[in-house]
Formats: C-alpha cells, sequence, structure tokens
C-alpha cells in the first residue's frame, strides 16, 4: 500500500507548493532582519520559528510523514497570529486607516489562510479499515 498524507495529489501538491512559498518568504524575511539588525526582537523568533516549522513540514511533506499534517497547522496558526497582533498592533498605535488597503487585506489573508488549514485538515489520508481489500490485509501502512 502507498504511503499517503492527503487524500487526493492535488492537495498534497498544493500543500507543497505553500510550504516551498512559506520557505523562501520567511528565509528572505530573516535575510532582510540580519541586514536591518533587528536580529533580537519577538518578531525575529516568531519568523524563524515559522521558517523551521516550515521547511520542517516540507520535508515532511516529501518523506509523506503524517507528521507534516501538524506542522504545516502550527506554522499556520503562528502565522495567523502574528498577523493578528500585527493588525491589533496598528490599530491600538493610530496608524490602522492611513490606506485602503489596510481594509481589503486582511480578510482575504485570513480567508486564504482559514482555507488552507480547512484543506489540510479535512483531506488529511485516514486509513479506515472497513474498506480494505483482502490482499491488503496483514500488510502494514507506513
Amino acid at each position: 500500500m502507498k504511503r499517503k498524507v492527503f487524500r487526493y495529489k492535488f492537495v498534497y501538491w498544493i500543500a507543497i507548493l505553500i510550504n516551498v512559498i512559506f520557505s523562501v518568504a520567511f528565509g528572505f524575511g530573516i535575510y532582510n532582519r540580519i541586514v536591518i539588525n533587528s536580529i533580537f526582537d519577538i518578531y525575529s523568533a516568531v519568523i524563524f520559528i515559522i521558517l523551521g516549522l516550515s521547511l520542517l513540514s516540507l520535508i515532511f511533506l516529501i518523506k509523506k510523514s503524517k507528521l507534516s499534517v501538524l506542522t504545516f497547522s502550527v506554522s499556520l496558526i503562528l502565522i495567523f497570529i502574528t498577523i493578528t497582533f500585527g493588525i491589533a498592533k496598528s490599530i491600538f498605535g493610530g496608524y490602522f486607516a492611513n490606506d485602503s488597503m489596510d481594509y481589503i487585506m486582511p480578510p482575504i489573508i485570513y480567508s486564504i489562510l482559514f482555507g488552507l488549514f480547512f484543506l489540510i485538515t479535512k483531506y488529511k489520508s485516514k486509513v479506515d479499515y472497513d474498506l480494505l481489500e483482502i490482499d491488503q490485509i496483514g500488510q502494514r501502512e507506513y
């Protein structure tokens, strides 16, 4: 039996693509934090953690490990919390409504993140032992 992380290959390839995008984006973010010499603050630590989780999830997805869904979910939740904290900080700092994009982009970003989170949790692979065929009984699934 083949090892599967998600029920559909389409979801698997979307997860790999999103993890590559997150790894490149947050790797570039860490590089920028190093260049501007602000590596020792909380944002840099969160960016580094998200980068590590994205890379780890990408490796787990390539190996088709079941932990890839967990690490990808945690990285999405950390991104969601970071964006929420940034928006709250800008609202309470008084510089939120300077541009019309302040009202347009947060719902779009939240919708994308919730959609990804729903996609990976809904379509993760589950073994249904009732539907196994006779020749598959007794074989281990990895």
